[in-house]
């Protein structure tokens, strides 16, 4: 059994939670998915609170109303959360990653990405996909040993459903794209999907990379520029889109990012699944 959080709210939706993931914990540390509504609202509140609060996303009015990030994929999405057992209420929760498969797709019929990309070229393949997003950690968690455990989490996840390719969008701060025009050229020339995995940014959002040449850059300071995130995912052998898109409400600049989980790294798969 899993550890309830002493949160209390009044809760107004049923849904299934799933317990496909067992808890794993390393110290006061803990993590699992959600398993009610009020852990759901508390991973909302942690969401808010980093990306109005310090990343300066401008969100609907209702979201800013209640304070948390909240919209219609929450419902079908299972949430990764990390909790910290030596804090107390929704203050605990410290991390979360929101997961969408494919199965659980259907019942809205599309994925977040597909506000942003075409990933026809991805929904088109067998096996089950799966779609990250939402991914934040608290101000005072962002380390190394935080982010290991988050991610030996989604390992198990991987594991449990056979995920077969993962995929989602990443983020630059700020929405001018010429502040990135470097780091972005690198990840097109660098790290670029195959034809057969291709992603596009749709037509009226997308913004070029490719505008350096690669003997233009500076690679060691570039990879020293990129966000921690993206840098996660080039290291588990992720692949970039064609075309940034600029999401203004979120303040960002966002690239489309792909992993095959069949093609990570031994390194990573045995750190990240939390294999002994």
């Amino acid at each position: 059994m899993h550890a309830r959080l002493n949160i209390e709210y009044p809760l107004v939706v049923t849904r299934i939670f799933s317990n496909a993931l067992a808890p794993i914990v390393a110290g006061n540390l803990e993590v699992r998915l959600v398993q009610d509504e009020a852990e759901i609202i508390a991973t909302q509140k942690l969401r808010y609170r980093i990306f109005c609060g310090e990343l300066g996303a401008t969100l609907s009015p209702a979201v800013q109303a209640q304070e948390r990030d909240f919209d219609e994929f929450d419902d079908v999405c299972d949430h990764v959360l990390v909790i910290d057992h030596e804090r107390t209420g929704e203050e605990a929760v410290v991390g979360t990653y929101r997961l969408l498969r494919s199965a659980a797709m259907k019942t809205l019929g599309r994925f977040y990405t597909e506000s942003e990309y075409d990933i026809s070229a991805l929904k088109g393949r067998t096996g089950e996909l799966m779609e990250l997003g939402r991914s934040c950690v608290d101000i005072n968690y962002r380390n190394r040993s935080v982010m290991t455990l988050l991610w030996r989490g989604i390992g198990a996840y991987i594991n449990a459903f056979d995920i077969k390719l993962m995929f989602g969008c990443a983020s630059f701060t700020g929405a001018d794209p010429s502040v990135h025009k470097a780091a972005l050229a690198y990840l097109y020339h660098k790290h670029r999907l195959p034809d057969d995995l291709m992603v596009h940014a749709l037509p009226k959002l997308h913004v070029p990379m490719d505008t350096m040449a690669l003997s233009d850059i500076d690679e060691r300071e570039i990879i020293r520029s990129i966000p921690p995130l993206i840098k996660g995912y080039l290291r588990l052998g992720g692949l970039v889109g064609d075309g940034a898109v600029i999401d203004y409400s979120c303040n960002t600049t966002d690239v489309a990012i792909v992993v095959q989980s069949d093609l990570m790294g031994d390194k990573y798969t045995d750190r990240y699944r939390g294999e002994e």
